[in-house]
């Protein structure tokens, strides 16, 4: 897979990007991501309740099971 990215500034609605000649013949996918968005526009960060903030704490390992495989009827 090949990637051709573009920083523009948009005056119009239109815009017009040359592409290299190896995506002749091919389909390809064009995003076009506004980098300048307000943060406003984005929604503000949610915060936990003051009551609850820096209560929470992980016990045990998050990638393993709690439970044991021989524990599982469908692995018998």
């Amino acid at each position: 897979m090949q990637v051709e990215r573009q920083f523009l500034d948009v005056k119009e609605r239109q815009v017009v990007i040359e592409l290299p000649a190896s995506f002749l013949n091919c389909r390809v996918e064009v995003i076009a991501i506004a980098l300048d968005e307000e943060l406003g526009k984005l929604g503000r960060r949610r915060r936990p309740h003051p009551e609850l903030a820096g209560k929470g704490r992980t016990l045990g390992d998050l990638v393993s099971p709690i439970v044991d495989d021989a524990d599982w009827e469908c692995f018998q």
